[in-house]
């Protein structure tokens, strides 16, 4: 059976729409992603065929059938999570990160054992942070930019619309970078130069209200965040390569 897999942005997107902030229905959004990853079985007339060969979970269909905003359990959130292409999600590690390690910064449960979709976003930002920083830096940083608690929207962002923001910037530097010129000419100073300036457009785009220290906050966070989702992939790729070597070591 496949597996339906996300990127950041369709996830963001799926958020924002159990949130009410877009036009498209969760529904509208699962169709369009699933939609994207089987055009030739549409175009074949084989979209029945390939829809009973990929595998949903079970909150999904709680998404698409139910008009009320839900709440996430901790193995809600790890479904969810697991379908974001580059990411490890386990319930052993957000049991923790509840219970010691972003206590404060996540909160309580806003609706009984379960999590609010502000509460979901700040666990996938965290998921995504770990791997370039360690946790001590991730309350540093996370702290600076939404408070000691999500309720306090230090910057008046909330962690739905920075993840958002984070995400959709990732998928569009590919193509920028092919035409941007820039200062320097080596590959790591050049694309740091460029998602910096793509960085301080957004902050400036999205937060407008901010002011100008606000907005370099949320500049140097949606930077950091990027070069971490960079670095999760090439983490990533890297262990699909050992596995690929141990595999096929002696394969016969």
């Amino acid at each position: 059976m496949e597996t339906l897999t996300f990127r950041r942005k369709d996830m963001a997107d799926l958020l924002l729409s159990l949130n009410g902030q877009l036009g498209k229905s969760p529904l509208a959004i699962l169709q369009d992603i699933w939609r994207i990853q089987h055009e030739r079985d549409l175009e074949q007339g084989k979209s029945m065929t390939a829809f009973l060969g990929t595998t949903l979970p079970s909150l999904f269909e709680k998404m698409i059938k139910s008009a009320i905003k839900p709440a996430f359990s901790l193995s809600d959130i790890v479904a969810l999570g697991a379908q974001v292409e580059f990411t490890h999600f386990s319930v052993t590690s957000i049991q923790n990160w509840v219970k010691r390690d972003f206590k404060e910064l996540i909160g309580q449960p806003e609706d009984g054992k379960k999590y609010s979709l502000q509460q979901v976003a700040l666990f996938f930002i965290i998921e995504d942070l770990r791997s370039a920083l360690d946790y001590d830096s991730i309350r540093k940083m996370l702290t600076i930019v939404f408070g000691s608690t999500i309720g306090e929207l230090k910057q008046g962002v909330t962690p739905l619309d920075f993840y958002s923001a984070y995400a959709e910037l990732y998928e569009v530097l590919d193509e920028r970078y092919k035409n941007y010129s820039g200062t320097r000419q080596d590959f790591i100073t050049k694309w740091d130069q460029m998602l910096d300036e793509a960085a301080h457009e957004f902050a400036i785009r999205r937060c407008p209200a901010t002011g100008r220290e606000g907005q370099e906050v949320l500049k140097n966070a949606i930077h950091v965040s990027i070069i971490a989702v960079h670095t999760a992939s090439f983490n990533s790729l890297a262990r699909r390569y050992v596995n690929g070597m141990v595999f096929l070591h002696d394969f016969k």
